[in-house]
């Protein structure tokens, strides 16, 4: 195995974390922490507690943005250098990497305090869902890339 490899692979397992952190961390807020949040709290004890959660969370959503941005990268400098037929990969990569950007705005949006974004803090619900939908799309997605840089590699082993 080269130190290409290697690296690909320490690539892979860092990109796929980050996206279980910062996606996974979506989720949670629109299936269970808003929900609840909003049928327990008081309008100031609510809106306290998220200016509490996004400053601690701010940190993590920019340090996977980053992440995610250099393995994404990474990833698909691999690709490209692997034999992948460049259709329809490329078009497919060009898709996801601007839903990808998509969802690290509305990460940052949602974790900040710029007023600039304080409506889409508002109605994180929309936000969330709209994010959300854009992650699962991106995931479905990586599978098919996947599916295609496999399917590329075992037809030039041949």
């Amino acid at each position: 195995m080269s130190a290409i490899d290697i690296a690909a692979i320490v690539s892979r397992w860092i990109h796929i974390l980050s996206v279980i952190i910062a996606v996974g961390g979506a989720f949670y807020v629109k299936l269970a922490l808003l929900p609840a949040a909003k049928s327990t709290l008081a309008d100031d004890a609510h809106q306290n507690l998220r200016l509490a959660i996004n400053g601690k969370w701010k940190k993590i959503v920019h340090m996977c943005a980053g992440l995610l941005i250099l393995t994404g990268g990474f990833n698909f400098y691999v690709a490209i250098h692997h034999e992948v037929k460049p259709l329809p990969y490329h078009p497919i990569f060009f898709v996801k990497f601007v839903i990808a950007l998509a969802i690290i705005f509305y990460g940052i949006a949602l974790s900040g305090s710029s007023p600039g974004f304080a409506k889409m803090r508002e109605n994180a619900e929309k936000t969330l869902t709209i994010m959300t939908t854009l992650a699962i799309v991106a995931v479905m997605l990586s599978g098919v890339m996947k599916y295609l840089h496999q399917a590329s590699m075992m037809s030039a082993a041949s």
